[in-house]
């Protein structure tokens, strides 16, 4: 274990304090111990100062946002402020194997690896899943597929982050696929084939404004449909057609509510990451 190295992990939170303090804990837990927490609040209305005071530890720092500004803009914020030389992204409703950051640590070490992530078990929704993303993922595999992982799954180098101009704020979602996009160009992406990463449920996640998905997923197709043609012919037909499916998709959830997700989740595993 390389234990000069930091690593900064950015958590985003607003008005959600329960979550914050159990996204603290699993930091804590981890076998590699060389971190700072960044906690940047998105605008807050509730106190956390008691939770600030619970923990002593220099290691976490907490900066707040006059208002909201987003999820996005808090993780740019955050690495901004990151003294590490690499970058762990963490919202405030996941949590992590204890061996999450000493495994990937050893992996994006490589002047070669741009970013990694891993394999990661889907709480959300009522029904468990594990989403399995290929041990290399190229720029091709990326532009083909419309999900990869969860922004907890991330570790990048902050170098890579300010190199690429970080998160998108023009997106309305899927801001963390469209990261990993540039990235790959110039970096590799690789998966470690573990499950060190667990999403789960809660209030007023993006996963459950269908209408923000459907205007990240035409944001996405105006940014990257001139990409296509590197896919070959066939390809590129195929995703201009896959995003007219996913915009039916994220449609009947709009109309239909999260109760529908189960029965869509069979179709959109089709647009994951191969």
């Amino acid at each position: 274990m390389d234990n000069n190295k930091l690593i900064s992990i950015v958590i985003p939170t607003r008005n959600r304090p329960k979550y914050l303090e159990k996204a603290i804990q699993t930091v804590l837990k981890q076998t590699y111990q060389d971190f700072e927490i960044i906690i940047i609040d998105d605008g807050s209305e509730t106190d956390y100062n008691p939770i600030l005071k619970k923990h002593k530890d220099k290691r976490i720092k907490y900066y707040k946002n006059p208002n909201k500004k987003g999820a996005p803009f808090s993780r740019n914020l955050g690495t901004e402020k990151a003294k590490g030389e690499y970058i762990a992204f963490l919202d405030d409703d996941d949590e992590w194997d204890p061996t999450k950051l000493e495994k990937q640590i050893k992996e994006i070490k490589n002047p070669k690896v741009g970013l990694v992530i891993c394999y990661s078990l889907d709480k959300r929704f009522g029904r468990e899943r594990i989403s399995k993303p290929p041990k290399t993922v190229t720029y091709k595999n990326l532009l083909r597929s419309f999900n990869l992982s969860s922004t907890s799954s991330y570790m990048t180098k902050k170098k890579i982050i300010k190199e690429i101009g970080g998160f998108d704020l023009s997106l309305p979602s899927a801001q963390e696929y469209d990261l990993a996009i540039r990235i790959s160009k110039k970096y590799q992406i690789i998966t470690i084939p573990e499950i060190l990463m667990t999403q789960n449920a809660s209030e007023g996640q993006i996963s459950e404004n269908w209408t923000k998905k459907i205007k990240g997923i035409i944001a996405m197709y105006k940014k990257y449909a001139k990409e296509y043609p590197v896919l070959g012919f066939k390809k590129c037909l195929k995703n201009h057609f896959k995003n007219l499916g996913l915009i039916l998709m994220f449609s009947l959830g709009f109309i239909f509510g999260n109760k529908i997700y189960s029965l869509l989740t069979p179709m959109k595993e089709r647009y994951e990451i191969t």
